[in-house]
Parts: structure tokens; C-alpha cells; sequence
């Protein structure tokens, strides 16, 4: 049977062979072709950057400085005064630092016509704000009260300048903790757009080499793979790897792609520090024990270790990341030493190859050294061409990779000898991959089937608004869901099923749970195995209970949103329903309703007196006297703050007036017991007014109300004060 996977003629031995060779001829030709291209794509580069853009050096200028430690001093007042500032030929490093982390710097800005001025400074150790006179032109990181700031990465900045910037003083606030603070690398003022083309060119060379890094890297790896025992593939590989990390993370030009210089750093730093990692494993692989091979393991578990540590702790704002880089700088020398003292032992021993790989490795540690000198200060800063170093060592490794491809292709002609009883073998295995994908798609339909009953079913479920109708549609309809199964459904059952994840349980607020609903297989269908119908039934208990779970959060927050937290009163909101269906009633059945307002009287100076606590326990007192004061059927309400209202239901204004002067007085003789302590008593005036048939509406009894409660605040408070339509209060009210 022809399945569309083999074909139906099986080729000879030697048109397979041929095959091979003229394939494997025609890939080396595509390496090939692409090692010339990125070769010419470097020597177009250095035609490129021969165009050299116009700019003011800034080391040119004369420059102050002057340590801010414990100042904090700002932009204009005392940083424009002229005590304790020193010259310095350069703002980076001043004299007797002794451990500050704050700097002003300033020099006299020149004049030169640009069309877009910026300050261009390759990085800086590692916060500032710039200005020109007095305004900020410029911050990176933040500064806070005691003006020190958290590490951000290490960009290069660019820093606009005002058209009028000419003979005015640039000043720059810095703030470090780590081993060098100030700027770094090139520090220039140029147009924006040459200072660009200067961005771009300057990195094009790195993310070329990166590039190709890459790409042997990715060549080592996959040789790595398909060799399975030949671990320095995977070392070597790691290693390309590392390389590109760190020209991609430290290139000027990545950051007009990525904006977030902290990643940047943070894949800089993970790069460059794993680098000693790889090389110590692969010179491992290649030293046996007896020769040192003890010792490039410890060199690889100590980095690792320093590796995983720097990043949690400066991922958890533990350490500043910069500052994990002296140490490193430090253990890597060490390490590169000892390293190359070991291999320098064994080099002898090793195949060219080897020996090619390690002479291009010391190479390498040459320049990372030089590196490390200029990023520590040590030596004058020139823009050092590290990435060169990376292109030597991912040539060297484009050697050891084509060498390594020649021996693959001839085990590769070999391995083409068993390809027919691998054809044979695969066909069956075809044949039986056929048989179970069917069994597996009428499994898939049948699951989908399921779903879709389910999801229209759970639909249905959220559109009930309360638990007794979510009840009522479990009875009716939830067994057609798993039809053709034939399953039970039981409510508010208490028994174990012999499926415990067929049980449907609720949350109450209190912590303990009851069952809902439980779900039985009573019995499967045919075409329909046992354990698929029980996963159905665990699948439909876990959707419902997110369901069912969410109706009843519901109904607990409609219960307790007509609540006030404080005084257990009914709150604001539960006040504006019911006084509007109140009077809607009283209409109707031409009843009498009447409304009551009252207010702690001096309440805030009672606050400020005793404090906010004791003001709690002073609105709980007064909550309480309104809970004892009025009937059941009356409805006491906080409005808010020290306000509470009374729905007095079928009382008339008489009423209403007796039973208010019962409340002041009940609530004038009660003292305030606080932290054992009498604070008392407070007293508490009173607006009544009573629904009279012809108020618009709910707002208007409740404004009649709030003027009479007004009126007593303002007749000597301790009252109350009744609204009658006879007699107009004053027009102020």
C-alpha cells in the first residue's frame, strides 16, 4: 500500500552515493560563498567609516569639579557658586574620592553652529543629569532625596542641547558606587545626525562579527548534535555563543533597536561572564585529570557559581550589577592564567586542531585583558577593536567546523548503506502511525462534541443571576451533556462519588464548603471507554465549579454591598434604594413616612482631640444608640462621616419629632468608654421632616430634611429642628 511517504522504486547503491556527493559539493560551494560575503561585507565597512563627522571634543574644554556627597545640592542655588570647586582635565575620576558617590562637574559650553546640537558620550559611571544655566536638559536613572540613584545599564547617551547653548555653563550631577564615576569612551558635541552615522558605523563592524559568531555557533552546535560524543563542539559552540552576546550587548548601535539599556547590560554581562565557563570545559574535555583537568573544573563550577549569584541577587536588587564586574575582571585573570598554564603543559599532546584553537583562544585573552585595562581606567581609553578578537576565534572555528563537515560527510556515505532497511522499517511504522491517527481523530471528535455541549451548557450557567436557578438547569439539562453517556446528576448531595472530582463544592465565606451538585457514571457507551466518560465528567465538574463559584461571589457581594463596614448600619447606597421605593409606597397605600438626619456635633475637633481610632469607637457608639432608639420596622442608615439617617416608616412628624429628642438624649447622657477611659458624651443635632404627598421626588424629602438638620447646626446645635411647609426657613438655606 502506497501511503504517499516511500516511493515505489527503491534506488541502487550507487545513484544514492552519487546523490550524496553532489549535494555535499553543492553545500560546501553555499559555505563557501558565504564566508566571501561577510569578508566583504567588513572591507565595505571600513570604506564607510572613513567619513569622519564634525565635532568638539568635550576633553578639550576646561573643566571643575566638585564632590555633592551629603549636600544634595540642586540646580541653581549652591551649585552655581564658585566654593570648592577644583579644576580636572577630565570629568571622570577626581582626586580623593575616599568613597563619595556624588559629583558636580561644569565647564563653559562652546560656540559652534549645528542645526541639531547633542552631547554624545559613548557612557557614564552611571547616573547624571545635565544642564544647561539652570534648566535640565538631560537625566538618566533616578535621583532620590539624598540624591543617589540605582544602576540602569550602561548606554550611551545623547543629550540635546538648547540653540542658545553658546558660552553657557554645562553643569553634570553624577552619581556612582562603582569603581569608576564620571564619563567614559568618546565625549563629544556634534549634530544629531552625524552623531548617528558616527552611532551606526562605529558598531557595524561588531554586529557583523556578531552575525557571524552566530552563525558558527549555530554550525558547532548542530556538529555537536549530530556527533553526540563530540563535546568540544557544544563547548566551542557555547563559546561563539557567549562571544556574540557580548558584542551585541555592549553595541552602540543595539540601542536605536532596543530601548531598555538594563537588558542590554544584562546580556552583556551573562555573555561576558559566562565566556570563562565554556573555555575552562572545553580545555577540560581535552586534559585529562592527571594533567590539570581538576583544576579548569573547579575554574568552571567557580564561575558558574559567581554567574548564577551575580544575576539572582542583582535581579532581586540585592547588589548593583556593576559592581559585580571588578571582582569578575579579577577572578577571570586568575583564571585565564591558570588556564593557559594548564593547556601550555598539555598543547604538545594535542592534534593541530586543538592547538589551532587554543593559539587562537591565548590571542583572545590577550585582547579581553587589554579590554579589561581600558574599562578599568587603568590605561587611556581608545575605542579597542575587541570584536576582532571574536572574528579570529569564529574563524578558527570555521576551520575546526569544515574540517569536522569532510569527516561527517564520509561517515554520512556510510550511514546511506542501511537506508533501504530503513525505508522498509519506516513504512511500517508508517502503517501502524495510520492506524492509531484514526483512532485518535475519532477520540478528538468525540472530545470536541463534548466541549461544544459543555460550552453551551456553561453559557447558559453564567446568565443565571442567583444559585437556585443555576440549581434548576443542573436538573434539567446538565445530563445531555455527556449523552451518549448516561450520567447522574444529584444536588446538594453529602456522599463521597466514587469520582471525587465529580463533585461540584462551594466556598462559603467562613472557609468550609458543601457540595452543589455530584456527578455519577451510571453507565458508558459503546465506542466510548470507561476512563474517557470518567475524564469527561472530571472536565465538566472543574469548568462548572469557576462558573458556579463566580454566580455565588455574586450573590455574597450584592448581600454585603448595603452594608457599612464600620457601624453595621445599612450604608449609602442600600439608603437611595429604599427611601425611593418607600415613598412609592406611602403614595399607594397614603401612609405616612417620615425622615431623620442627624450630625455629631464638633465631631472633627473630637478627632483631633482623641485621634481617628477614638472617632471609630464614637461612630460605632452613636450606630448602636440608633439600633436601640427606633423600631424594627424604622431603618437607620450612615450617609457618611459622622451623618446618619433614619427611615421612619408609617410615623408621622410628631412622631418623628418625639423620637429624635429621645435620641439626642439618650446619646447626650451615653460616655464614649475608650481604652478604658470616659471621652463622653457627645451630643448630636437633628433635621425631621415628614413626606407630605406633593415632593417630586425621594431627593426632595431628603433636601427638607438636610435644611431643618442645617437649621439646628445653626441655632446652637444639641437640637432638633422639625421642616413644616408653614412656616419658610431662612433664605440662606
Amino acid at each position: 500500500m502506497d501511503h504517499g511517504f516511500v516511493c515505489s522504486r527503491t534506488p541502487d547503491a550507487g545513484s544514492v552515493n552519487s546523490v550524496i556527493v553532489l549535494r555535499s559539493q553543492a553545500l560546501r560551494s553555499r559555505i563557501s560563498g558565504l564566508l566571501v560575503a561577510v569578508l566583504l561585507g567588513l572591507i565595505c565597512f571600513s570604506q564607510i567609516a572613513l567619513a569622519a563627522p564634525k565635532s568638539i571634543d568635550l576633553a578639550e574644554l576646561d573643566w571643575q569639579y566638585r564632590w555633592d556627597d551629603g549636600q544634595n545640592t540642586d540646580i541653581p542655588s549652591d551649585t552655581l557658586k564658585d566654593e570648592g570647586w577644583q579644576s580636572i582635565e577630565f570629568p571622570a575620576n577626581p582626586p580623593e574620592r575616599n568613597g563619595q558617590t556624588q559629583v558636580w562637574f561644569r565647564t563653559v559650553l562652546p560656540a559652534v553652529t549645528m542645526s541639531e546640537p547633542v552631547i554624545y558620550v559613548t557612557s557614564i559611571d552611571i547616573n547624571v543629569e545635565a544642564f544647561v544655566g539652570d534648566k535640565l536638559i538631560y537625566r538618566f536613572g533616578e535621583f532620590d532625596d539624598e540624591g543617589n540613584g540605582t544602576f540602569l545599564g550602561w548606554p550611551w547617551h545623547d543629550m540635546p542641547l538648547p540653540n542658545d547653548f553658546a558660552g553657557r555653563p554645562l553643569y553634570l550631577k553624577v552619581y556612582s558606587d562603582y569603581t569608576q564615576i564620571g564619563l567614559w569612551g568618546e565625549t563629544k558635541i556634534q549634530d544629531r545626525a552625524d552623531m548617528l552615522l558616527d552611532v551606526i558605523t562605529s558598531g557595524l563592524h561588531e554586529l557583523i562579527v556578531a552575525a557571524f559568531s552566530l552563525l558558527i555557533a549555530f554550525i558547532a552546535l548542530v556538529f555537536a548534535v549530530f556527533r553526540g560524543t563530540q563535546r568540544e563542539f557544544f563547548y566551542l559552540g557555547l563559546f561563539s555563543l557567549a562571544t556574540a552576546g557580548t558584542l551585541i550587548g555592549e553595541n552602540l548601535a543595539m540601542q536605536l533597536l532596543i530601548s531598555w539599556p538594563l537588558l542590554k547590560t544584562y546580556l552583556a554581562a551573562i555573555s561576558y561572564f559566562a565566556m570563562p565557563i565554556f573555555i575552562a570545559m572545553l580545555l577540560y574535555y581535552w586534559v585529562d585529570d592527571a594533567k590539570g583537568g581538576r583544576l579548569l573544573k573547579a575554574v568552571a563550577i567557580l564561575h558558574q557559581v559567581y554567574l548564577i549569584a551575580v544575576v539572582l541577587l542583582s535581579a532581586t536588587g540585592m547588589i548593583n550589577l556593576a559592581t559585580a564586574y571588578p571582582l569578575f575582571d579579577f577572578l577571570f585573570v586568575i583564571s585565564l592564567l591558570l588556564m593557559l598554564t594548564v593547556t601550555l603543559r598539555v598543547s604538545r599532546q594535542m592534534n593541530i586542531v586543538r592547538q589551532l584553537v587554543i593559539g587562537a583562544f591565548g590571542l583572545y585573552a590577550i585582547i579581553l585583558l587589554a579590554d579589561m585595562l581600558i574599562a578599568h581606567g587603568l590605561i587611556p581609553w581608545v575605542n579597542f577593536p575587541m570584536a576582532y578578537g571574536g572574528l579570529l576565534f569564529s574563524l578558527v572555528l570555521v576551520v575546526v567546523s569544515i574540517r569536522n563537515y569532510i569527516q561527517t560527510h564520509t561517515e554520512l556515505e556510510a550511514l546511506n548503506q542501511t537506508l533501504e532497511q530503513r525505508v522498509v522499517q519506516r513504512t511500517t511504522q508508517l502503517n501502524d502511525y495510520v492506524k492509531a491517527e484514526k483512532d485518535r481523530r475519532i477520540s478528538l471528535e468525540r472530545q470536541n462534541l463534548f466541549a461544544s455541549k459543555l460550552e453551551r451548557f456553561n453559557t447558559k450557567l453564567q446568565s443565571c443571576n442567583c444559585l437556585a436557578e443555576a440549581s434548576d438547569l443542573f436538573r434539567d439539562k446538565l445530563a445531555h451533556v455527556f449523552s451518549p453517556a448516561i450520567v447522574e446528576v444529584s444536588m446538594d448531595g453529602q456522599e463521597m462519588d466514587d469520582l471525587p472530582d465529580g463533585q461540584l463544592r462551594l466556598q462559603e465565606l467562613k472557609g468550609s464548603n458543601h457540595v452543589f451538585a455530584s456527578l455519577r457514571l451510571e453507565r458508558a457507551a459503546p465506542m466510548l471507554p470507561k476512563q474517557d466518560a470518567e475524564e469527561m465528567i472530571r472536565r465538566a465538574s472543574q469548568r462548572l465549579s469557576v462558573t458556579l463559584g463566580n454566580i455565588k461571589l455574586r450573590e455574597d457581594l450584592q448581600r454585603y454591598s448595603f452594608e457599612d463596614s464600620l457601624t453595621g448600619l445599612r450604608n449609602r447606597r442600600f439608603f437611595d434604594d429604599a427611601l425611593g421605593r418607600d415613598i412609592q409606597l406611602a403614595e399607594r397605600e397614603q401612609s405616612a413616612l417620615s425622615l431623620l438626619i442627624c450630625d455629631i456635633d464638633h465631631f472633627k475637633r473630637f478627632n483631633d482631640k482623641y485621634g481617628h481610632e477614638a472617632g471609630d469607637v464614637a461612630l460605632q457608639s452613636v450606630a448602636a444608640k440608633l439600633k436601640q432608639q427606633f423600631r424594627q420596622s424604622d431603618v437607620p442608615c450612615r450617609l457618611g462621616g459622622e451623618e446618619f439617617v433614619v427611615l421612619m416608616r408609617e410615623a408621622n412628624l410628631d412622631d418623628a419629632r418625639a423620637k429624635a429628642e429621645t435620641l439626642l438624649q439618650a446619646i447626650a447622657t451615653n460616655h464614649i468608654d475608650y481604652h478604658n477611659e470616659k471621652l463622653g458624651p457627645l451630643t448630636v443635632s437633628a433635621g425631621v421632616a415628614s413626606w407630605r404627598g406633593d415632593e417630586p421626588d425621594a431627593e426632595a424629602l431628603l433636601r427638607k430634611a438636610d435644611k431643618a438638620l442645617y437649621k439646628a447646626k445653626q441655632t446652637g446645635r444639641n437640637c432638633v429642628v422639625v421642616f413644616e411647609e408653614d412656616k419658610p426657613f431662612d433664605a440662606a438655606l
